[in-house]
């Protein structure tokens, strides 16, 4: 399926969250690790631009990107090319339930958007957890559903037709679309998923809502 949309990805994302999700990708990049010289894994990578953005910050001295969808990863390895972080950035196709990365040889790891997707979230933070080095970080980026009633269900509406009908214009793939609005409405947030990353083994936890929680970051570290 997304390697279907693959082609009109971007353009969409920027479409349909009004150029927000750019706006929560920084909002991310701030919750880096100390230091100059991270490590870093980005589950789910898709076409970089999670990646690239982390890059921007100069903190990071190695990065790997991962995902199943080959021709979403085409299109990150061409905007890694022209970037200034070619020498730094690694990416390759794997499945982000069987990480095939060493234990505890990353500093940070990073998935926006993705964990949804990936068919057994907690396989995938432990998965997270494991390769995270001692006070490592993950990163999570994810839609979530907002607290007040009145702007929940605007949201909801904006999910159930509005999405599927504008992703489906510029993708032609609108089932595609459809399936992105069930995953968003199903998956665990807040507090439900934070208990998801305890139980995965992560401390500190900590969940920080985005534009009245549309979209939540959620930060952990391994003890």
């Amino acid at each position: 399926m997304f390697n279907a949309i693959s082609p009109s990805y971007d353009r969409v994302n920027r479409i349909l969250s009004f150029g927000i999700d750019q706006r929560w990708r920084k909002t991310l990049k701030k919750h880096l690790p100390e230091g100059s010289h991270i490590h870093l894994l980005d589950l789910a990578t898709g076409t970089c631009d999670q990646l690239l953005e982390l890059m921007k910050t100069g903190k990071i001295n190695k990065a790997c990107g991962i995902d199943l969808a080959e021709e979403m990863l085409d299109i990150g390895k061409g905007k890694i090319a022209k970037s200034a972080f070619a020498d730094k950035v690694s990416l390759s196709v794997a499945s982000a339930l069987e990480i095939p990365l060493d234990d505890e040889s990353f500093d940070c790891t990073t998935i926006s958007f993705g964990i949804r997707n990936v068919g057994d979230p907690l396989k995938c933070l432990k998965e997270m957890h494991r390769i995270l080095k001692p006070k490592g970080r993950a990163l999570i980026l994810e839609f979530s559903h907002p607290e007040n009633r009145s702007v929940r269900m605007l949201n909801l509406l904006y999910l159930r037709y509005i999405l599927p009908t504008v992703g489906g214009m510029f993708s032609g793939k609108k089932s595609a679309y459809s399936y992105l609005n069930r995953t968003i409405e199903s998956f665990p947030y807040g507090e439900a998923f934070c208990s998801l990353m305890e139980e995965a083994g992560f401390k500190k936890i900590t969940a920080y809502p985005l534009t009245f929680g549309v979209a939540t970051l959620y930060v952990g570290e391994k003890s």
